[in-house]
């Protein structure tokens, strides 16, 4: 019997006890069916809960996938919308490259990086290859090499540096043609492709006079080498004869002797040594200024010497010039004219000033029937010894002439004055190659005429990588000083002008080259 089971009555109970055991079997049956109905109710209750659950369960799985369904298609419109714009936003870049690369004024060319096909070409590639863009385009750009080997060592620096500037390359037109190119290059992706992006200046023509140049620096070196063997030969270059001339022997006195000197005009030469020479004469320095720029000569403008230079003009000062002495009608003694007065205040030092000739009679003379060089090399010598110089400026001829390059192998620093265009930078470039071959010492640089505005430490950067040689100072572009019209030079009268500042640079480096 379990425990909630009612006790059974033991036999031969009496009726108390029977009726006893019965109640409690009544009790018994009463609760049983009470746990009956609760139970049931349990299982209804729980039946009920289990149908809402599922029915919740149902509802909640169609909502996700409902929201599935939307999301997925969703995603579909987002993803084709994304790609539509990626491929409007690529194909809008290229439209607008194209129309960049179009307008560039320069050659531009656009080539795979993986077999060297031409994929773009601009109108002026077109030009410099004497042909149409188009022919170019799905050409190999080793064949436009004129040495096919001469590509791997450029696509090896791209590949390593990322970028190449300025490299001189050799290529060929399609006629077989030779053409020079500075070529600047850039890595891309172009057409979802690795590329090689090219940008091309032609410099065929500078190549050809650099080589002409190297020519006449070779006739000349020859030249030079058989005078000095046979005294007694004169020979003749254009119309400068060189006897006696040793170019292996060349004095050097205690005179310091500094050449300024320019392939253009008009890039400030001759205010530049004017005023330098005026500086050191301040700073101490006895200083001699000679004006060699022959067929057109202004240093005594910034003088003081302005209408009383020697052989100006019938009355003017009497007085021998540069033209006089090589054509060997006075002694360099008769040559300097002291102008130190000129100055100002009481200056320390010295500033002897030797002129060129205005007179045009004798300037045509000395053109057209030479001189001896011998005579001109001779007196940048003469005159160190007989004025006792510390300094002597020559300021030069512009571009590549006889006299340029003889006054170049006479002394010991060449400054070349540029200015800050291509022009100018090519032909320094020819200048500084020149020099060195001529084994000029020191080759120094001074870059004038810089616009405001302009990054000086850029410019100097790229002047001094360039050209391999120490830039002296960058010299800022001033009214001021190119409209200056008094006798006293500009650096005394404005000491603290930017462009006196510079200049100032130029001159310390002189006296430490004296030193």
């Amino acid at each position: 019997m379990s425990s909630g089971d009612a006790p059974a009555p033991e036999p031969g109970a009496s009726r108390d006890e029977l009726l006893a055991a019965g109640e409690a079997l009544r009790l018994r049956v009463l609760e049983l069916e009470q746990e009956k109905r609760d139970l049931e109710l349990m299982l209804e209750n729980s039946a009920a809960h289990a149908d809402h659950v599922s029915e919740a369960l149902e509802t909640e799985r169609n909502d996700l996938a409902t929201m599935l369904e939307m999301t997925t298609e969703h995603a579909d419109t987002v993803e084709e919308e994304l790609h539509e714009r990626a491929t409007a936003a690529l194909e809008r870049s290229a439209r607008e490259l194209r129309m960049i690369l179009e307008a560039t004024p320069a050659p531009v060319m656009i080539a795979r990086l993986a077999d060297g096909e031409i994929v773009y070409a601009n109108v002026m590639l077109g030009t410099l290859f004497q042909t149409g863009p188009q022919q170019l385009v799905g050409m190999k750009t080793v064949d436009l090499y004129f040495e096919a080997a001469d590509r791997q060592p450029v696509i090896r620096a791209l590949q390593a540096e990322r970028a190449i500037d300025h490299h001189e390359v050799r290529f060929r037109r399609l006629d077989g043609s030779l053409v020079w190119v500075d070529i600047s290059l850039r890595l891309l992706d172009f057409n979802d492709e690795p590329a090689i992006l090219s940008a091309m200046h032609d410099i065929t023509e500078r190549k050809a006079a650099e080589e002409r140049l190297q020519q006449q620096v070779e006739a000349l070196r020859l030249e030079l080498e058989e005078t000095s063997k046979d005294s007694a030969v004169a020979r003749s270059t254009g119309t400068t004869r060189f006897e006696n001339l040793d170019a292996a022997v060349i004095e050097r006195g205690t005179t310091e002797l500094i050449a300024v000197h320019s392939f253009r005009g008009g890039n400030g030469k001759t205010s530049l040594t004017a005023n330098v020479a005026a500086l050191l004469a301040v700073a101490g320095q006895r200083v001699g200024v000679i004006d060699a720029d022959i067929q057109s000569p202004g240093l005594h403008l910034l003088l003081g010497r302005a209408g009383k230079m020697p052989g100006s003009a019938p009355g003017s000062e009497s007085g021998s010039t540069l033209n006089d002495y090589l054509l060997g009608n006075c002694t360099v003694e008769q040559l300097a004219v002291d102008v130190t007065a000129y100055l100002g205040p009481p200056v320390a030092g010295r500033l002897f000033l030797i002129s060129a000739s205005l007179n045009p009679g004798t300037m045509a003379q000395v053109l057209s029937q030479g001189y001896d060089a011998q005579r001109l090399t001779r007196s940048f010598h003469e005159l160190g010894q007989t004025l006792g110089l510390d300094t002597l400026l020559i300021d030069t001829h512009p571009g590549l002439n006889e006299e340029a390059l003889l006054t170049m192998r006479a002394v010991g620093t060449l400054i070349v004055v540029l200015r800050p265009d291509t022009q100018d930078f090519e032909g320094t470039g020819v200048t500084v190659q020149v020099a060195r071959q001529l084994e000029v010492p020191r080759v120094l640089l001074v870059v004038n005429q810089v616009p405001s505005g302009s990054p000086f430490q850029a410019v100097r950067a790229r002047a001094q990588k360039t050209f391999g040689s120490e830039v002296l100072a960058v010299i800022p572009q001033s009214a001021e000083f190119m409209g200056f019209d008094e006798d006293v030079p500009f650096v005394l009268r404005h000491p603290q002008h930017p462009v006196s500042l510079a200049l100032q640079q130029v001159a310390l480096a002189m006296q430490r080259a004296k030193v």
